[in-house]
């Protein structure tokens, strides 16, 4: 578990264990956060990438990074996931009905070929 709500863990030999020293645990999240926050910055230049960032210290302080308006891109985020949300239905409705085309075809190419057999037989009775 690298870290929950209330408890901040730092990596020791492989193992993330919670900071007890509050120094040494302002230390840890200041430097983690401005280095969050250039990494932000360095994706949304490189990369023309939209970026946006919150952080909220254990204290309630703000911390925040955006490329653009916060606001808008928080509605694009907000947009983009009930788009998704929406879309699922739709997506598995149209392979229902993507399947149900394909049954109709086969039931029609049956009907085709037994109505092409039918006429083959009245001709040959009527010859």
């Amino acid at each position: 578990m690298f870290h929950t709500r209330k408890k901040i863990l730092i990596m020791v030999r492989g193992q993330m264990r919670r900071i007890e020293n509050d120094t040494s645990k302002q230390v840890t999240f200041s430097k983690r956060r401005n280095g969050l926050l250039k990494k932000a910055f360095d994706l949304s230049v490189l990369c023309d990438a939209e970026v946006a960032l919150i952080i909220f210290s254990s204290r309630g302080k703000l911390f925040e990074f955006a490329r653009s308006s916060m606001q808008q891109t928080i509605e694009r985020y907000r947009r983009h996931t009930k788009d998704n949300e929406t879309n699922k239905p739709l997506e598995q409705n149209l392979q229902h009905l993507k399947v149900e085309s394909a049954n109709m075809l086969k039931t029609v190419e049956d009907l085709e070929v037994s109505r092409s057999n039918k006429l083959q037989l009245q001709a040959f009775w009527h010859m």
